[in-house]
């Protein structure tokens, strides 16, 4: 069980509100359980665009097509800036928040997936809430 911040791999840290269990590491990255909320985080190598701009850009193209919503704002806690898109869904699995945060060129993704869609703000939270220390 987990609450509150949570170290993730390579200084990444994440802030995850109620229980949480830690599940599967793969090379792929770790995956995190609540009662109806799943949270998969991947630490991602440098990037291969220079700027914000031409970061979300590219991934815009990288992912699904038609998302509800795209978020792109500055960032925080020594964060550089963050993106974000949303997709709701029919089916068990209600939403999915694909959240990018960025470190110079160096990232962090966090897939958030959850079957309410009454309380989004978790996701947003959890996804604002990322920071990274280099101790």
């Amino acid at each position: 069980m987990n609450q509150g911040r949570t170290s993730l791999d390579d200084g990444w840290s994440i802030e995850l509100l109620g229980s949480w269990t830690r599940g599967r590491t793969t090379l792929g990255g770790t995956t995190w359980h609540a009662p109806g909320r799943t949270v998969r985080v991947a630490t991602g190598g440098e990037w291969r665009c220079a700027d914000g701009a031409s970061i979300i850009a590219s991934l815009d193209a990288e992912l699904p097509p038609n998302p509800t919503g795209k978020v792109g704002e500055g960032g925080s806690g020594g964060i550089g800036h963050r993106a974000a898109w949303l997709y709701r869904h029919d089916g068990e699995v209600k939403y999915v928040l694909y959240g990018y945060n960025f470190v110079d060129a160096t990232y962090l993704q966090t897939v958030f997936t959850s079957a309410d869609t009454t309380h989004l703000r978790w996701a947003f939270d959890a996804w604002r809430s990322v920071a990274r220390s280099l101790d």
